[in-house]
């Protein structure tokens, strides 16, 4: 189509958008401007009426034909412009669509589908356009109809609200004269309120049950007033729903009245509100309603749901005349007691007795009844079955106007349950669910009466923490069903072992406390050892042998403490002190563990500052080739120095920094630091230089090591094969399976491992072959002797042959002498790092020796 065509069909259909009237006339001028300025064959505007087109208007050879017809919509292309809400355009259509039989009617070839669509963006009707030869539906086409769409979907929905118009004042006469019929015989009061208007139409009968006069002039005001206070927020909420258009205009309460004379009434209103249209707005315009008087009504139901409650609640209920004897009893009654209505009624309430109260108990029962018309406690009765149980009863005595007892309501509820919860819940309170051993609780109070009854006689107490040795494994291994049935036979086994007046506690997990009244250091030696034997026999759970150990930490009163935390502190330090020496032993505690305590304390307190102050600084210590003499790479070392400390050794922070999980921001710092070192070098042109940086256990075992070693190099720009990464032997062999799974992740990122101090631990050479490693460090305890010893330098040999046949390298750590140097040149080692090269440097200094280019 040329632009001036399409020029002239936009003015025109823009001078369409000005008509108005019926909007039949207008979708008949529109299909036929569609049809003379596309020149197509037929054009047909259908409204889509739930599965089917309407056609409203088609134009076809010249002609307007108005309601010409229908057919299904999911035979047609016009399903797929429904389907996407948008223009669909298709040749051979007829071919393509063979069930829609008005395309086989008019030979179609081409066909252009546009929709219209509500303000809500649902499709209402569909234009469609059709010819018997193909046509060219250019984008300048398709956009102009689009523009036509948006003015049919206003028609449509302007041609439906003037037909739910027609009908809603068809059903509002409708209405109207029903109401009229049916007041006339209900005597239901009526109202009318017409919006615009504050005057409410009321009949006689309305006015009646509000208590308003015959003439008196009712607004909004005056209904709402009458409104009881606490149902008015109410009542004009529902009102406020009614008359949203959203809604179906349907108010059906109950309510409150206050009446002139003071007179509170209770009221229903059932009320239709009409709405009226306007385009795209609909607003309410009048409101029709009935009002019936409730109030005989809402007192029956008040009395019948007293009368329910009372006897559909889940406590036992028992009325008795003035004599005793049931005359009534509840459903409840019979599901606590096992007796059925008919059993008890005639009987009185002793047939429930349980022999447990004597004479006495019941006179004081009857005593209050009859002075206080009120009795309530605890009563032990009998079951139909014989069992006994405990209940909770409460007696009250009805009385006539006459203050004369006429009846008794007994309410009694089963607290079996309760007593049991109270039972467990202090069982909780006191012992370990699941070993029966007392718990902190009962340990306090021992130790307390244990303390005062040492302190008058001048007497002795030993405390022991007692924590098993490699538990956990057992729980990894075996589960922890395996792992409670082992601690209960273990508990079983230490209350054997101690006197009736000892206390064994388990403070959780595989940790327990003794007490041991009046016993020193000569008793409690004794008792350990007795501890350690009867814990070492062998444990049979399932079809499992299983074996335990324990390391053990005494405190003795007063010497280590005077109350239960300085004596637990105390027996606490010994316990690791045990455990740091072997495990399966026990430890006193002294005066050094308590220095020791004290330091690690200190040292964890400054060390979490110590990022944050700057205080942690990088210094590196060069790796050099054996066969050039050349620097090949760096090992980074951290230091940290304390303004108060001095200079920390790492052998003592990085335990403590370990042990505090410290280590995890501390170690991200370190690789941060030394992979933006490496960075540094290589921009400087140093070549090829390998930064090593140590692991910790815990890094090593955090889940997110790969992703944080590579979020690192990526954000400093580092190669990973620029980074190696040292693994101790102690903690690769620690797990191998999940060792081997993080090296092949590190491994695959291009990121090298190296496992250092080798040797000093225990290593399977099964799985020293599937680790991924590149490089064995020679721990320095092997090459400081090797010169003199025979059996370092056989080890030494033996490292690294073993790494020549397995296709590592070799570096040794702590070389200080040329001999050293000579004896593993001539080993085939392939690096070195010591002293006899240079000490870690800060790295200013490192550049130094890189720039000089560094020989050995």
């Amino acid at each position: 189509m040329k632009d001036a065509q399409i020029s002239r069909l936009k003015k025109l259909f823009e001078l369409s958008l000005t008509l108005s009237g019926d909007p039949m006339e207008i979708f008949q001028h529109a299909a036929k401007l569609i049809g003379d300025l596309l020149e197509v064959k037929l054009v047909c505007l259908s409204e889509i009426q739930g599965e089917r087109l309407n056609f409203l208007a088609v134009y076809m050879n010249g002609e307007i034909y108005e309601n010409a017809g229908a057919c299904l919509l999911a035979s047609t292309p016009c399903a797929t412009v429904e389907e996407t809400k948008d223009i669909r355009v298709y040749d051979q259509v007829k071919e393509l669509f063979p069930e829609a039989a008005f395309l086989q009617d008019h030979n179609a070839v081409a066909y252009c589908g546009f929709p219209s669509l509500d303000n809500h963006g649902k499709v209402v009707a569909i234009t469609c356009l059709l010819d018997d030869k193909p046509h060219d539906f250019t984008n300048e086409d398709q956009e102009v109809l689009r523009i036509i769409g948006q003015r049919i979907g206003m028609e449509i929905e302007r041609k439906r609200n003037l037909e739910e118009k027609e009908r809603v004042s068809e059903v509002l006469r409708l209405n109207e004269d029903r109401l009229y019929q049916a007041t006339l015989v209900s005597g239901t009061g009526v109202f009318e309120q017409t919006y615009g208007n504050d005057s409410i139409y009321c009949s006689p009968e309305l006015r009646t049950h509000f208590g308003w006069d015959a003439d008196e002039r009712v607004t909004t005001q005056t209904f709402t007033d009458s409104i009881y206070p606490d149902d008015r927020k109410r009542v004009i909420e529902a009102i406020r729903q009614a008359q949203n258009s959203s809604g179906n205009g349907i108010l059906d309460i109950d309510y409150r009245i206050f009446r002139r004379n003071g007179e509170v009434g209770w009221l229903a209103t059932r009320s239709q509100t009409f709405f009226e249209s306007d385009g795209d707005v609909s607003r309410a315009v009048r409101t029709v309603g009935a009002v019936r008087d409730i109030a005989k009504k809402k007192l029956a139901e008040q009395e019948q749901r007293i009368f329910a409650t009372a006897f559909q609640t889940q406590e036992g209920i028992i009325v008795t005349d003035a004599n005793q004897i049931i005359i009534r009893v509840n459903q409840a009654f019979t599901i606590i007691t096992g007796y059925s209505t008919e059993e008890a009624i005639g009987n009185k309430p002793s047939m429930l007795k349980s022999g447990r109260h004597d004479s006495f108990f019941y006179h004081a029962m009857h005593k209050t009844l009859h002075s206080e018309g009120y009795w309530q406690g605890e009563i032990m009765d009998r079951h139909k079955d014989g069992r006994i149980y405990p209940k909770w009863l409460t007696i009250t005595a009805v009385k006539d106007s006459d203050d004369k007892t006429t009846h008794y309501v007994g309410n009694f509820s089963d607290i079996t349950e309760r007593k049991r919860a109270e039972e467990h819940i202090h069982y909780l309170a006191n012992f370990d669910w699941l070993t029966g051993l007392p718990n902190r609780t009962q340990l306090n109070d021992h130790l307390k009466y244990a303390l005062s009854l040492a302190k008058r006689s001048n007497g002795h107490l030993a405390l022991m923490f007692l924590d098993l040795d490699h538990f956990k494994d057992i729980n990894d291994s075996l589960g922890h069903s395996i792992g409670d049935a082992l601690l209960i036979k273990l508990a079983k086994r230490l209350r054997a072992a101690l006197r009736e007046e000892d206390t064994v506690t388990r403070l959780g997990g595989d940790e327990f406390i003794l007490l041991l009244p009046g016993v020193d250091a000569i008793g409690a030696a004794h008792v350990a050892q007795k501890l350690q034997d009867a814990l070492a026999e062998s444990y049979r759970i399932e079809h499992y042998d299983l074996a335990l150990t324990a390391s053990i930490g005494i405190a003795l009163y007063p010497e280590d403490g005077e109350d239960l935390e300085a004596l637990s502190k105390s027996a606490d330090a010994a316990m690791y002190r045990a455990k740091q020496e072997g495990r399966q032993c026990y430890r006193f505690f002294t005066q050094e563990m308590q220095a020791r305590s004290a330091r690690n304390l200190q040292l964890v307190n400054a060390l979490r500052h110590a990022l944050d102050r700057s205080q942690l600084h990088m210094h590196y210590q060069p790796q050099i080739s054996m066969r050039d003499g050349r620097i090949i790479g760096a090992e980074a070392l951290l230091r940290w120095l304390h303004p108060e400390l001095g200079m920390v050794s790492p052998a003592e922070f990085i335990p403590v920094a370990e042990g505090s999980g410290l280590i995890l921001p501390i170690g991200e710092w370190v690789l941060r630091c030394a992979v933006r070192q490496a960075k540094a070098w290589v921009n400087e042109g140093f070549g090829p230089l390998i930064m090593a940086v140590n692991l910790s256990a815990v890094q090593f075992r955090h889940p997110d090591l790969p992703e944080l070693v590579t979020r690192i190099l990526d954000e400093e720009g580092l190669p990973p094969k620029y980074l190696e990464l040292e693994l101790t032997e102690s903690v690769a062999m620690h797990n191998p399976q999940s060792a081997i799974a993080v090296m092949n992740n590190l491994q695959e990122r291009g990121v090298r491992m190296s496992i250092d101090d080798f040797g000093t631990g225990y290593s399977s050479l099964s799985y020293l072959k599937k680790f991924k490693v590149y490089k064995l460090k020679i721990d320095q305890s092997f090459v400081r002797d090797i010169s003199t010893d025979p059996e370092d330098k056989a080890i030494v040999s033996a490292i690294i042959n073993l790494a020549k046949s397995l296709g590592l390298k070799t570096i040794a750590e702590g070389v200080e002498t040329e001999g050293q140097q000579a004896f593993l040149r001539e080993q085939g080692c392939d690096e070195t790092q010591g002293y006899l090269f240079s000490k870690p440097v800060s790295a200013e200094q490192f550049d130094a020796l890189l720039k000089t280019g560094f020989a050995a």
